[in-house]
């Protein structure tokens, strides 16, 4: 009895010995499989020694998304998903395909994976990211941080040129002309000075304390900079506004921007037209503002035309207090960042001096005035949207003529007025586009308010102080650094014509930053 007690037991441990087995390699096997395509590498033998492994991360639809690579100059050699949280069946087929289809290609730019555009762009994101981190340029491999398909000429200068008006094209495309001269319909306007009352003390000293209305439809650019309450001494003013200075600019260089507005204004036929996008050669994209080439620099290339295009005026800039030339404070994708752009303000040129539009009378705070920075809002770091759609992409939708030719239409809307764009592509992502976006700007524009107010009283007190006489100069100095940094984030904000909805995050990040600044600055008072 006793030995058949010790087989039965035997053969009881063996068998529990079996199942802990099986049990093993089953979950070896699951997490085989959970991984199975998520690494994508040629064989060992044929990476060279030279080649650099690095890791690069980017946000993805429910987390970060970590993904390792092993490449040189000329090749990707392995791609493998690190960390990541996306969701199983959905994100996670981007991540099991995409490796080896870039990989295959040796191109960042394959088709996304169906049903998962997010986690498929985060992927490509990583990639570049890692690329950039490396030393190797992502554009060997058709990775870039945003949406490059159409490439832009750059204008010709000293070419003397003369405009042609939109209307010498009207008979040639007439459904792209009828569609340009609908933006006439967008004519209302909102006063800013009555609408945002904090703006008189923040903005003392410059014009916009006393008139400051808000964009409205290119057609009435000549109205809008004529009938401003602010003085327009230079030709500079006509930046943006009209054709003809933009040749101007590009026939006689600087010189240009020095002459009298009035001297120019005698020259002026029409407000933006054909010209300022495609130099008279319509269906060619040509930047004809230099100031953006040289404010892209290298990076001209790698930024898609349509984005280039709309850049040349949606950008934040300043007139050089020497050559009175706009100027863009950066000269790459990296430098448009605003932290970068404050940097380059305080340390204008090198020269250890801050650049300022004005100074405030009351703080003698030297003070930045930020312009419309739409273009460095939407290419900047957090934009969700920067490597999926173009400028045109959203405010130009697609139009069919009567024999059925597709164009795009040259009426610029927001993409909440396209149920196409809305219906067909939009909804891969969101199921109400439009909530998302009016929530996103109801807390920016309150913000906008509670910040404005806060810097009122900053403003005010440092007035107090500065009328007071109880503070030393440098005392009074770091203060004002203070206010100034403040001032410019809440400002990159403030102009910038989305209200958030361009680049959440960073508008979050400036309005953060305003408010930490504002507080650390309060405290600086005895």
């Amino acid at each position: 009895m006793e030995s058949k007690k010790k087989k039965k037991a035997l053969l009881g441990d063996i068998a529990g010995i079996g199942c802990g087995v099986l049990v093993l390699v089953m979950a070896l096997l699951i997490n085989i499989n959970a991984n199975a395509g998520k690494t994508a590498s040629v064989k060992a033998s044929e990476i060279p020694a030279e080649a650099v492994t690095v890791v690069g991360t980017a946000e993805g639809r429910n987390g970060d998304i970590s993904v390792e690579i092993t490449a040189d100059e000329n090749n990707l050699y392995r791609i493998k998903i690190l960390d990541e949280e996306e969701t199983d069946g959905i994100g996670s087929l981007a991540l099991k395909q995409l490796p080896g289809a870039i990989l295959d290609a040796q191109n960042v730019q394959v088709d996304n994976i169906s049903g998962a555009t997010i986690t498929s762009e985060a992927v490509k994101t990583a990639i570049y990211n890692a690329l950039k981190d490396s030393g190797i340029k992502p554009a060997t491999f058709g990775a870039s941080l945003v949406k490059i398909v159409n490439t832009a000429k750059k204008v010709e200068t000293g070419s003397g040129i003369t405009v042609m008006k939109a209307t010498d094209w009207a008979e040639e495309y007439p459904e792209i002309y009828e569609s340009y001269m609908k933006n006439a319909e967008n004519r209302g306007q909102e006063d800013y000075v009555e609408e945002y009352p904090m703006i008189k003390t923040l903005y003392d000293g410059y014009g916009f304390a006393k008139y400051y209305d808000s964009a409205r439809g290119h057609m009435y650019v000549i109205d809008d900079v004529t009938s401003t309450g602010r003085p327009h001494a230079l030709a500079n003013c006509w930046t943006c506004k009209v054709p003809e200075f933009t040749a101007m600019v590009n026939e006689m260089g600087d010189a240009a921007y020095q002459m009298k507005f009035e001297d120019v204004q005698q020259n002026i036929n029409e407000p933006l037209n054909c010209y300022n996008c495609h130099a008279n050669e319509p269906g060619e994209n040509t930047i004809t503002h230099t100031y953006l080439i040289n404010g892209v620099g290298e990076d001209f290339d790698q930024i898609d035309a349509a984005n280039l295009a709309c850049g040349q005026c949606h950008n934040e800039y300043y007139f050089d207090p020497e050559s009175k030339a706009t100027t863009l404070p950066h000269n790459s994708l990296a430098s448009m960042s605003p932290d970068d752009i404050l940097a380059y303000y305080n340390d204008f040129k090198g020269t250890g001096e801050q650049f300022s539009d004005y100074t405030n009378p009351n703080t003698g705070v030297k003070q930045i005035k930020v312009q419309h920075p739409e273009l460095e809002t939407y290419l900047g770091e957090g934009s969700v949207h920067r490597n999926k759609f173009t400028c045109a992409d959203c405010h130009m939708g697609d139009a069919v003529a009567e024999d059925g030719t597709v164009y795009k239409s040259h009426y610029l809307i927001s993409p909440l007025d396209n149920e196409d764009l809305i219906k067909n592509t939009c909804s891969e992502c969101h199921t109400d586009l439009e909530g998302q976006v009016r929530a996103i700007q109801a807390g920016v524009m309150a913000r906008e308010t509670e910040i404005g107010n806060k810097l009122e009283a900053f403003h005010n007190k440092l007035a107090d102080a500065v009328a007071g006489g109880n503070y030393s100069e440098e005392e009074l100095d770091a203060i004002r650094d203070v206010l100034r940094s403040a001032q410019f984030y809440w400002d990159f904000v403030f102009v910038e014509n989305s209200e958030g909805a361009h680049n959440s995050a960073l508008t979050k990040q400036c309005l953060d930053k305003s408010e930490a600044l504002i507080e650390q600055g309060m405290a600086m008072f005895k």
